[in-house]
């Protein structure tokens, strides 16, 4: 069970300036492995797979350059999709993984 230990909502450019994104981000207690999961779920009609890049530079300027982690060496993303299901998003080796994801549990 993932427990948040920072929760923030965010807003984030689509090209559009009359309408912005906006996504929650919670950051959970570091895993077994010792990196941070992060989950990110859609605040509007956006899809934030679809702005990933554009997310992450803002999550890691805003989040985690305070605490000098690096989110693609250091975190787990998991991006809630459209039919409540979890996009599990990682690097390896410098490339981004993506990959589905089941039986999450998130303490509220």
């Amino acid at each position: 069970m993932y427990i948040p230990i920072f929760d923030r909502d965010m807003l984030y450019p689509t090209g559009n300036n009359l309408d912005p994104g906006s996504v929650h981000v919670a950051v959970m207690r570091p895993n077994s492995q010792g990196n941070l999961p992060v989950f990110i779920s859609a605040k509007s009609n956006h899809k934030p797979m679809e702005y990933m890049d554009i997310l992450l530079d803002i999550i890691q300027s805003e989040i985690f350059d305070r605490t000098g982690i690096d989110i693609k060496s250091q975190c787990t993303f998991f991006i809630l999709d459209e039919n409540d299901e979890y996009i599990k998003l990682v690097w390896k080796n410098g490339k981004q993984i993506i990959e589905r994801s089941i039986n999450i549990q998130i303490q509220n």
